[in-house]
């Protein structure tokens, strides 16, 4: 038995051309509609940097620059706690520098940060630039918990002192030792505020220096002279070789 197989309309040879053209009309269309979901993802993931850049330069970085101008200053106060008490200081004195240690309170927001984990725009960053954004949140988790534990001890350490008459042995050893993590706080934050603008600048999400300028009046204006601007250009101490070697001492 034969089969026949039918003849198309306008011979083999036409046939084939008109499917050639179905086949390249379909990819045309297949790699226009790639190129505009490229386009897509590209302005997605530039609205998720600009948002990033927004939230780190005009929140967080100024709380950081902030910090860093006044680390010396908390710290020389709070030596000043745990170093002098009875020594030269009348416990009315003591009672004054105590009251007078109000480290700010802030929160660390990484909102824009949680948007790109929780979409697909992240893998459309490309693997080095998701590595840079990071490492920028990275650090504020522990910027966010030490700010916190700070806020609680520094309450402690006005509590630590009664409100009147002599501080008794007890009293004093207590303030010593509120006063020592308090310093311990200080430093891992000023640390961690340092190594964040250093990544943020990488980002281009520096802090302005309007607001740096800004910042710097304000802290000499209620600290006075220890109010110093950082040098952001810095190798951050948590990136030196001696980080790996050695902690916080005083």
């Amino acid at each position: 038995m034969h089969f026949h197989l039918p003849k198309p309309l306008h011979g083999w040879r036409e046939f084939a051309g008109e499917v050639g053209i179905i086949v390249i009309g379909v990819l045309i269309a297949l790699s226009a509609e790639q190129i505009v979901q490229t386009l897509q993802w590209r302005e997605k993931v530039r609205h998720a940097e600009q948002a990033m850049r927004l939230e780190l330069a005009e929140d967080d970085g100024p709380q950081a620059y902030g910090r860093l101008l006044i680390a010396v200053c908390l710290d020389d106060q709070l030596a000043r706690i745990h170093d002098d008490p009875r020594a030269r200081a009348s416990p009315d004195q003591l009672r004054a520098w105590v009251h007078s240690y109000a480290p700010p309170f802030r929160t660390w927001d990484s909102e824009a940060w949680k948007a790109v984990l929780a979409s697909d725009v992240g893998s459309y960053m490309g693997p080095e630039k998701l590595v840079e954004w990071s490492a920028a949140y990275r650090t504020v988790p522990s910027l966010t918990e030490w700010n916190a534990r700070e806020t609680d001890l520094a309450a402690e350490l006005r509590d630590a002192v009664p409100p009147a008459g002599n501080p008794s042995p007890a009293d004093l050893q207590n303030l010593r030792r509120i006063a020592g993590q308090l310093r311990v706080l200080n430093d891992r934050i000023s640390r961690g505020s340092q190594l964040f603008l250093a990544r943020t600048q990488r980002l281009g999400a520096g802090v302005s220096t309007l607001d740096e300028r800004s910042l710097q009046t304000n802290a000499k204006a209620i600290y006075g002279a220890c109010a110093v601007a950082p040098n952001l250009n810095a190798t951050p101490a948590a990136q030196t070789s001696t980080a790996n070697l050695r902690g916080f001492v005083h």
